[in-house]
């Protein structure tokens, strides 16, 4: 298996390479490589049932952002434009990055985007902490014995059009065509004399949020090495434009930082030669910590208008929102026909619906929950999907005065900055498993989780306060705590403020708090 990023190409083509650089000076290898004693092939169908369990656990992203503005692309498309006009260059791939939050594992994310994005060219290289997930559409080559087989994608759509559209689009074609031409020239620096040939042109292929342009291109390499192939065609010319040098040094220029595996390849390379290697668009870079990157891009001709080439590249990424296998919860208090808090409820899930690219209607949340008894006092949960569905459920809340109850540590820390922590989500079994182990007699209240540090991180279902001097102390976000509602409407108030709290900070007592129940004093049980 191996990852080649884009700037590989720096040292197989010094030509393209930025003025000053060297491979020694690059923040990390140019290329990764991973050798298996042996290989077992899959069927569609066992591939299915080997990714079944890990599409089943939640896994997803959240948080995206762009790295660029829309006025930094409309500059960079004009600057494009008046180089083609004064005949630098025919086309350029513009491309810019998308970072964000990511959870689960690799190979669960994979199996939920895969299921998303059909694609013959994906696959998963990671851990559980890191990876590369590529769920790629688009063959850079492929070699079976002595024939070598590309298949460029340029041209996108999307699918509220017809097919017809994109494939009389004169710019789509022209796009196409450009790099039919360029990639047969690279393949004819390899190919034998006479041997290369386009099998198809301006091709359709469907998927599920976008429709492209597809062309084939074939030649036979006798006597050709793997590294005399990397050297003839890497990076492919779909996602550098032509000329392909200059096309580079223009990327370079206007992109300003390495696009790292996106645009360069992932694939195998089996021992006889024979080898198969994706163009690494659709691709996700996932680090430790829970940090992502994925660039989207397109090609710009002189003919382009920064708009709609700003929306096909949103069209591009769409796939990341996927079913990330989770719900949103709110968990409200009802007295009396009013919800106490509802301004610090309706704040927390626009965030995380934002993050997550949940769908929220407001309106409908707001008749759903006006429809909940009028009298007397109410627990009201509240969930909202990745579909947008709402759910509202009510019970009775046993609502006397707060009576000293007991508190338990949890034996199993939490990791602080794992981002469901900042979300209220159905993502809880170590929290309900706390749970189902508290007395039935109610006598204890809450189970407090410690993070990885050491330090007090939130109750199962609580925020954890300790008095001290008049003022309510709270663990910080960075601590683990969930941004409870109760816990922004004290802070908010100037009634607590936050600090980095200990097991020995909670020895003389301290208090347990949430939305639904108000401020519950407890202490430790010995």
């Amino acid at each position: 298996m191996m990852a080649l990023d884009y700037e590989l190409a720096y040292l197989l083509e010094p030509a393209a390479a930025p003025a000053g650089w060297s491979a020694a000076a690059a923040s990390r290898p140019l290329a990764r490589f991973w050798r298996f004693a042996q290989c077992r092939p899959f069927s569609a169908a066992q591939a299915e049932a080997f990714l079944a369990p890990h599409a089943t656990l939640p896994a997803g992203v959240a948080e995206i952002g762009a790295a660029w503005d829309e006025t930094r692309y409309r500059e960079a498309v004009h600057e494009i434009q008046r180089l083609i006009a004064a005949g630098d260059c025919y086309q350029v791939n513009l491309t810019y990055p998308l970072d964000f939050s990511w959870f689960g594992t690799p190979l669960a994310l994979y199996a939920r985007l895969r299921a998303r994005q059909p694609v013959r060219y994906g696959g998963c290289i990671g851990d559980a902490e890191s990876g590369i997930v590529s769920l790629s559409p688009e063959l850079f080559f492929s070699r079976q014995a002595d024939t070598l087989v590309t298949r460029p994608m340029k041209g996108t759509a999307p699918l509220s059009e017809p097919p017809e559209t994109l494939a009389q689009s004169a710019k789509n074609r022209a796009e196409n065509l450009m790099i039919v031409d360029l990639l047969r020239n690279d393949l004819g620096r390899v190919a034998a004399t006479g041997s290369v040939r386009v099998d198809e042109l301006f091709a359709l292929e469907t998927y599920p949020t976008v429709r492209q342009m597809v062309s084939q291109i074939s030649a036979s390499v006798p006597g050709k090495s793997f590294s005399d192939l990397l050297r003839a065609l890497f990076p492919c010319g779909s996602i550098t434009g032509a000329p392909k040098i200059r096309a580079m040094q223009i990327i370079h220029e206007l992109e300003r930082q390495p696009r790292g595996v996106y645009t360069g390849a992932v694939g195998w390379l089996a021992p006889a030669g024979d080898c198969r290697l994706n163009v690494a668009i659709r691709t996700l870079e996932l680090t430790a910590g829970q940090r992502g990157r994925m660039g989207v891009g397109s090609g710009i001709v002189a003919d382009s208008e920064a708009a709609g080439e700003w929306a096909e590249c949103a069209l591009k990424a769409a796939f990341l929102r996927v079913d990330p296998g989770l719900r949103l919860i709110e968990t409200l208090r009802r007295e009396n026909g009013i919800y106490p808090l509802w301004s610090g409820h309706l704040a927390r899930l626009r965030r995380s619906a934002a993050a997550f690219g949940f769908p929220l209607d407001e309106a409908a949340v707001l008749q759903q929950l006006s429809l909940q008894p009028m009298r007397g006092t109410w627990r009201v949960r509240l969930t909202l999907d990745h579909a947008g569905r709402i759910e509202v459920t009510a019970q009775p809340l046993d609502s006397g005065p707060p009576v000293e109850k007991l508190a338990w540590l949890a034996t199993q820390p939490i990791l602080a900055d794992d981002v469901l922590r900042r979300h209220k989500t159905t993502v809880r079994a170590a929290y309900d498993a706390a749970l189902a182990t508290l007395p039935a007699d109610g006598s204890v209240f809450d189970a407090v989780f410690l993070n990885e540090r050491g330090g007090v991180a939130e109750g199962a279902r609580s925020t954890v306060f300790v008095e001290r001097d008049g003022v309510l102390l709270t663990p910080p976000l960075t601590s683990g705590a969930l941004p409870g509602v109760l816990r922004a409407h004290l802070l908010a108030s100037g009634k607590a403020r936050e600090a980095v709290l200990w097991p020995a900070d909670l020895s003389a007592g301290f208090w347990l708090g949430n939305a639904l129940r108000g401020l519950q004093p407890v202490r430790l049980s010995s």
